[in-house]
């Protein structure tokens, strides 16, 4: 049996750096989880066929929170997030460098 360094440095990311949220699917009820909080940089394509980067606010999640919540990815585009106080929208889902996280590129909700 091998040790997996990748996930317990992972765990130790969470248990340290991690903000609690609140996460609400459509149609679904609130749920409190553990984010890892980020900026990523987004490209998006503009009149011209010129593509330009912006940074867009990020998070995080341990795809176990998901499961144990019976959610699935599809079921978060849309979702209300709420993080350090701001509330923010689901713009979109990408997967992360490991299998364990999801990565959810999020807008700010007024």
């Amino acid at each position: 049996m091998s040790l997996d360094f990748e996930g317990l440095l992972e765990a130790q990311a969470y248990d340290h750096f991690g903000e609690s949220a609140t996460l609400t699917a459509v149609g679904r009820a609130a749920l409190t989880i553990t984010v890892l909080s980020k900026l990523v940089e987004v490209e998006e394509a503009v009149a011209g066929g010129i593509i330009i980067a912006t940074l867009k606010p990020a998070c995080d999640l341990r795809l176990s929170d998901l499961a144990a919540a019976s959610l699935a990815r599809e079921d978060l585009v849309n979702a209300a997030l709420v993080l350090g106080g701001t509330r923010y929208r689901v713009l979109a889902t990408a997967p992360t460098k490991n299998t364990r996280d999801l990565r959810l590129i999020l807008v700010e909700d007024p």
